[in-house]
C-alpha cells in the first residue's frame, strides 16, 4: 500500500516537473519573439549602424539557441543586453517622421 502511495506522488511530481519546464520555455520563446519585435522596429526606423545590427542579430541567435537548449537565465540575460543596447539608441524625432511621410 505504502508503495503505491509513493510511485503515485513521485509519477506526479515528475509530471508537475515537465509542466513546469514547457511553462518556462513559452515563456522564453514570448519574452524572445517580444525582443525580435523591438530589434525590427528598431532596424526599420534605422536608427541601428550596420555592425550594431549584426551584433543584435548574433545575441537573439544566442538568446534562441538558449531557449532551445533550456538554458533559460543564459536567454533572459542575453535578451536583456539586447534591450539595453536598443535603448541605448536615440529614438528618431517626431518631426522627421512627419516629414517623411
Amino acid at each position: 500500500m505504502r508503495g503505491r502511495i509513493v510511485m503515485s506522488a513521485c509519477i506526479v511530481l515528475m509530471m508537475s516537473g515537465t509542466a513546469f519546464a514547457q511553462d518556462a520555455g513559452e515563456d522564453c520563446v514570448n519574452q524572445l519573439a517580444e525582443t525580435e519585435t523591438l530589434v525590427d522596429q528598431t532596424v526599420n526606423a534605422k536608427v541601428l549602424d550596420e555592425g550594431d545590427v549584426e551584433e543584435v542579430n548574433m545575441l537573439l541567435d544566442e538568446a534562441d539557441a538558449a531557449c532551445t537548449d533550456g538554458d533559460y537565465g543564459k536567454a533572459k540575460t542575453t535578451m536583456a543586453k539586447v534591450k539595453g543596447m536598443l535603448k541605448s539608441v536615440p529614438a528618431p524625432a517626431p518631426a522627421e517622421e512627419a516629414t517623411a511621410q
